[in-house]
């Protein structure tokens, strides 16, 4: 009988706190996930949407720091029956810092954002390797002939 007490006791508590801790963590209706640092000019943005029967739009944006360059691509959504992950790639980025904004509309014209920051490093850019020849230079050796 002891036995029956201590394990009701111990389901009813771990019951208890393991459903308050679930309960803390509300779900997101819009997720972005962008590395933070990459090399090379590709870039891999993923995005997640809570189904929900008011989503219409995913809208992407990126924004250059440096020189205000950037685009974006905008994903028609049905509603709940729309896919949750999406997965975009941003090709050819320049090198630098880069602001990446998802932006969910609602049927109601509630918009909600995240952004994230990415740098780019490759060449021209940050972290360009020292090879002793400079950026668009050209370089020749003394038998060739032009």
């Amino acid at each position: 009988m002891r036995r029956h007490v201590f394990l009701a006791v111990w389901v009813t508590s771990i019951g208890m706190f393991g459903g308050t801790a679930a309960a803390d963590q509300k779900v997101q209706p819009l997720a972005l996930k962008v590395p933070s640092f990459i090399g090379g000019g590709d870039v891999v943005v993923r995005m997640r949407v809570e189904p929900d029967a008011r989503s219409r739009e995913l809208m992407l944006e990126w924004v250059s720091d440096e020189d205000l360059s950037g685009g974006s691509h905008a994903i028609t959504l049905n509603g709940a029956r729309a896919a949750a992950t999406h997965q975009f790639s941003i090709k050819r980025m320049a090198p630098g810092q880069h602001v990446v904004t998802a932006i969910l509309t609602l049927s109601d014209g509630t918009e909600i954002r995240r952004a994230a920051t990415v740098t780019v490093v490759g060449v021209g850019g940050l972290g360009t390797p020292a090879t002793g020849i400079e950026q668009g230079a050209a370089s020749r050796r003394p038998n060739d002939r032009r």
